[in-house]
Formats: structure tokens, sequence, C-alpha cells
């Protein structure tokens, strides 16, 4: 869900993890700058929702980004999860990093590389190399606008949805709700799409199998069942 947002808006990383779906997204845009929250030097734009963003945006209500903590409902043993929104995503980030494998060996402060140990349990004998990922979740974001611009979207519908176009008091209330409002923007992110669809359908999989899963939540230990 986080790349799929940050691929499909150029958003800033912060906005993404506070999105809320009930609140800000509406009338098929998504309005970053929460209801009540005062824009700051870092602004959070107004960005249209893509076609192939939408989908993923009807999974579930509230935050956008929560993961699935897996759970045992006390009562009557059965699997669940809860879905439990989040506030960092570095750590989850840069382990699916390694797993895709651009990444590299850690170093020391000298530049010495860094291994673990053997982990015996898996029959390992020898130290292996202590891995970190080779990007960011704002690597994201840097991707976004270099797509955007090798497909020719004008500078500033880029610096629009990214937050880094200030508009006048005219522009800032109205001009979000023309029709061709960041059009350009929308049809490149949708080209860039297309791309990836050509070499794996990953991203769409997602919504195929598990649009309409909802989360099973576990009861507390003294809950009741109610009739």
């Amino acid at each position: 869900m986080f790349v799929m947002v940050m691929l499909s808006t150029n958003a800033r990383v912060e906005a993404v993890l506070e999105l809320d779906k009930d609140t800000q997204v509406r009338d098929g845009r998504i309005y970053f700058n929460a209801p009540g929250r005062q824009q700051t030097k870092k602004r959070r734009s107004i960005v249209p929702v893509c076609p192939t963003l939408a989908p993923w945006l009807e999974t579930h209500r509230g935050r956008a980004i929560q993961w699935r903590k897996p759970c045992t409902d006390p009562v009557t043993g059965a699997q669940g999860f809860n879905l439990v929104p989040v506030d960092s995503i570095k750590t989850a980030f840069e382990k699916t990093l390694i797993a895709a494998r651009p990444c590299g060996q850690a170093t020391d402060k000298t530049g010495a590389p860094l291994w673990l140990p053997p982990r015996r349990k898996l029959g390992e004998t020898a130290p292996r190399p202590k891995l970190v990922g080779l990007g960011s979740p704002n690597t994201l974001r840097h991707t976004a606008s270099t797509e955007m611009h090798r497909r020719g979207v004008p500078e500033a519908q880029i610096e629009t949805a990214a937050g880094h176009r200030g508009l006048g008091t005219n522009q800032k209330h109205y001009r979000h709700l023309r029709p061709e409002y960041l059009g350009d923007f929308i049809d490149g992110v949708e080209s860039f799409w297309a791309d990836v669809g050509r070499h794996t359908d990953a991203h769409l999989r997602y919504q195929n199998h598990r649009s309409g899963e909802r989360p099973t939540h576990c009861k507390p230990k003294n809950s009741k069942s109610m009739s």
C-alpha cells in the first residue's frame, strides 16, 4: 500500500503514513493535508486518485498504511489479525530492499565490512555479511519524480504534486476542482504502472486476491459474545 500511494502521488513520506482515507480521500482526490492541520513549509498537496491506485484505497477503513498484526482469539482459538496504524516504515522498507536484493554489505566507521555470526539452526557454518538496503522510503518519491520527467509531464505539475509549488489564494482553494487539474501527471502515473505491468503483475495481485478481505479482530480475553 505504501509503495502504491508513494509512486502514484509523489507525496511526502510522512503525509502518506498519516493519510486517513475516511477524512482525506473524497471526490476522487487525496487531500494530504488533514482537516485542521496547518500547512508548513513542507507543503502537503492535493492529488487526484489515479485509476490504478483507486482499488487499493477501498481495501479497509481508516489509516491507509496499516500492518496486519496476527492474533489468536482466546475464546475460539481462531487465527486472525488486527490492522494497526504504522508510524514508521523504515525497518520494514529496509527488510524489503534486502529481500529484493537492492542491498549491500554494511561497513563500520573505518569502512571495514561487517559480518554476522552463522545461524546454527539453519545449518550455517560461516559468518554471513550484514546487509543494508540501498535506499529509503523517500527514494520512492525521487523515483516518482524521475519517472514523471521521463514521460514528459510538465515540471509545474510534478512540483505541485510533490508540494513544492505554493499557490495563490484563488488557486489554493479552487484550482484542484478543475477537471484538468494535474491531468498530465495522472496520465504519467498510469503510463508508469502500464510499464510496470509489462514486467510483473505483482502490484495488482493484492487487490485481486484481498480486495474483499477484512480484518478478523481478536476478542479481548474478558469479552462476551453478543447475540
